[in-house]
């Protein structure tokens, strides 16, 4: 599931910025936390506030966790 949050988000922040597809807030969101290496609330949390991935301070353990758990 986490693995779809996160390249779902990807696409969309790629389009936002190539101007395929409107930038929304929750996009921004995520392109700020990406840029200051921290790791995007929609990849931790789901809508309802329930965790859905491991919480980490930094971005690059968040990715190497991801990495770890998907081998």
């Amino acid at each position: 599931m986490v693995l779809s949050i996160v390249k779902k988000m990807m696409i969309a922040m790629i389009d936002a910025i190539e101007g395929t597809i409107i930038m929304t807030p929750d996009l921004v969101e995520a392109i700020n936390s990406i840029y200051d290496y921290r790791v995007p609330r929609k990849w931790c949390y789901d809508p309802t506030g329930a965790e859905i991935s491991w919480l980490t301070p930094s971005l690059a353990g968040w990715i190497k966790g991801l990495n770890d758990r998907h081998h």
